[in-house]
């Protein structure tokens, strides 16, 4: 924790380094920022709640780099100098600034994303994107709820940063961006096969963790809640050598053996957890939790509580140990 007097520049100095230069003038005597900043391979992003205050991009600053700005108001509202315009956008619209002319941009207390990619990897797909700049554009449809569901599920990605998928991540947010600015026909077609079928598979898997327990998990219901059609979405697994029963199935059964190292639920039985998981026949689940783990759910939680035992003062370590460890990663 910094001290009051520090924070606020050390916050100032990792949005800098992480994402894009900027001065900051704060315009209340108290500034709350609640951030969450993520660096990919050529994509940065920063989504944070705020107080208002104003961001001065210099033309010292903006010499020498060449990136698009995205910028989304989820909440509030901010205004914009750019360009020689003047621009102002609220909840639920975003502009395209060039990081590479000064700007001036005031925030009212606010709720904001923005995303920051090299003018040389968005400009071939999006080639009217220049045309674009300080044009306020609604975040209505399908393709601004791709962008910002798949960017919200990057940042709950603990290690992301350290991945080799950051470089494939960073591809996605570059399709998504440009077919939110306008995308060319080739584009297009490349992000559809890319950037938005990820964000697609990653939402609907997001759904499928959300909702095990209530079986709502079928290709027909999940086809509704995400508006494609359920052939798209068992094409979707398909396309990772699954299918949507074998990833539902894993997910449960990771979700019961989970819960079966638990000590909170040892009262539980194990046909509860299960059913609580979304299983609707116990010798279906206990058939396919042996399949998967080699080992019967009963035997699964004694060697919980056997791996819990050994890590105890005094406890037994050994060949315990290492059958505990070999389930739970399982």
């Amino acid at each position: 924790m910094w001290p009051r007097a520090e924070w606020r520049n050390v916050y100032c100095d990792l949005l800098r380094r992480m994402v894009t230069d900027m001065d900051f003038n704060v315009t209340e005597e108290k500034l709350s920022v609640d951030a969450t900043i993520l660096r990919l391979p050529g994509v940065g992003i920063a989504g944070s709640r705020t107080t208002a205050f104003r961001t001065i991009r210099s033309r010292a600053v903006a010499k020498g780099t060449d990136d698009y700005i995205f910028f989304m108001c989820l909440e509030g509202a901010a205004t914009f100098s750019h360009l020689g315009r003047e621009a102002s956008i609220e909840a639920g619209q975003a502009i395209l600034l060039s990081s590479s002319d000064p700007h001036v941009i005031e925030r009212a207390m606010s709720h904001h994303l923005f995303i920051t990619i090299p003018k040389a990897a968005l400009g071939p797909m999006a080639a009217n994107a220049d045309a674009a700049l300080m044009t306020p554009m609604s975040c209505v449809g399908e393709k601004f709820l791709l962008l910002t569901s798949y960017v919200r599920l990057l940042m709950q990605e603990p290690n992301l940063a350290a991945s080799e998928l950051r470089w494939l991540a960073a591809k996605h947010i570059q399709d998504l961006v440009a077919v939110v600015v306008g995308a060319t026909q080739d584009a297009t077609e490349v992000a559809a096969g890319r950037g938005i079928r990820a964000a697609r598979l990653r939402a609907i898997k997001a759904d499928i963790e959300s909702n095990l327990a209530s079986g709502d998990v079928g290709s027909d219901a999940l086809a509704g809640r995400h508006r494609v059609s359920a052939r798209y979405i068992r094409k979707l697994f398909e396309g990772e050598g699954t299918s949507l029963s074998q990833f539902v199935l894993g997910r449960r059964l990771a979700l019961v053996c989970s819960k079966l190292s638990d000590l909170r639920l040892a009262h539980r039985t194990i046909g509860a957890i299960a059913f609580d998981a979304g299983f609707g026949d116990l010798s279906t689940f206990n058939h396919a939790f042996r399949r998967h783990f080699g080992m019967t759910p009963s035997e699964a939680r004694q060697s919980a509580a056997v791996h819990r035992a050994s890590l105890e003062p005094g406890g037994r370590t050994g060949h315990a140990r290492q059958s505990a460890t070999g389930v739970a990663a399982a």
